[in-house]
């Protein structure tokens, strides 16, 4: 359920997902190797090396400059010359201190948190190795991922949006509800994690005015290809 006290998990949503992800790139040595489709500028590698740095900067006390991309690329860049492997042991000794602070400020850090859960099925993609899509960890995301869409309505003068799973009935925004979106809890991640063509967006089961919400629902370029993920 997507329930109020989301922010007491997200330490522990991180760590759980550290650590599969972690199991994942350990278990084959050409892993690194894989490109992302739903980031393809980059590999598994790049994107472990994405995720480690945040967290290694982040909970040693080292913070960006002006350049938030310019910080986020370099920590990649940083890691480029080394194994997977490698990276994903630093970010099995670093992570401990930023889930602590996850724990201690996660009004602070959800979006991390958000950015993380949302990686782990990228990478997953990666390596054709689909799963977790339909426990905690999915119902941890999809409400970070309404509290993203709430800012974004809130932003534009967007009023309410309603999304309709599985396991409920779900709105955020204020006003009266002017777009429904019918579907699996992580359809609706993917959905709206920009994790989805237009062509698919417009093909999802959205009832009401969806190029009105487009600026609520679309946080990041959108894939230019099917990235292939089907529901079980």
């Amino acid at each position: 359920m997507l329930t109020d006290d989301v922010d007491a998990r997200l330490a522990a949503q991180y760590r759980a997902a550290r650590e599969r992800m972690t199991a994942l790139v350990e278990e084959g040595g050409d892993a690194g190797r894989a490109p992302v489709p739903a980031c393809p500028a980059w590999t598994a590698a790049d994107l472990v090396a994405h995720v480690t740095g945040l967290a290694a900067d982040l909970g040693a006390g080292r913070r960006p400059g002006p350049d938030l991309q310019v910080w986020v690329d370099q920590l990649v860049e940083d890691r480029r010359d080394r194994s997977v492997a490698d990276v994903a042991a630093e970010w099995t000794e670093t992570a401990p201190s930023f889930e602590a602070m996850v724990e201690d400020k996660p009004y602070r850090w959800w979006g991390l948190v958000y950015d993380l859960l949302v990686h782990e099925h990228d990478l997953r993609g990666a390596l054709e190795r689909p799963g977790e899509r339909d426990g905690e960890a999915v119902d941890v995301a999809l409400a970070l991922g309404l509290r993203l869409v709430q800012g974004d309505l809130d932003k534009h003068g967007l009023p309410a949006f309603r999304l309709v799973t599985d396991d409920g009935v779900h709105v955020v925004g204020e006003g009266e509800v002017g777009l429904t979106l019918e579907a699996s809890r992580f359809e609706a991640l993917r959905l709206l994690g920009s994790r989805r063509t237009m062509d698919q967006l417009r093909a999802a089961a959205f009832t009401g005015d969806l190029d009105r919400y487009l600026p609520g629902l679309v946080h990041m370029a959108l894939p230019a290809a099917d990235l292939g993920e089907r529901e079980p």
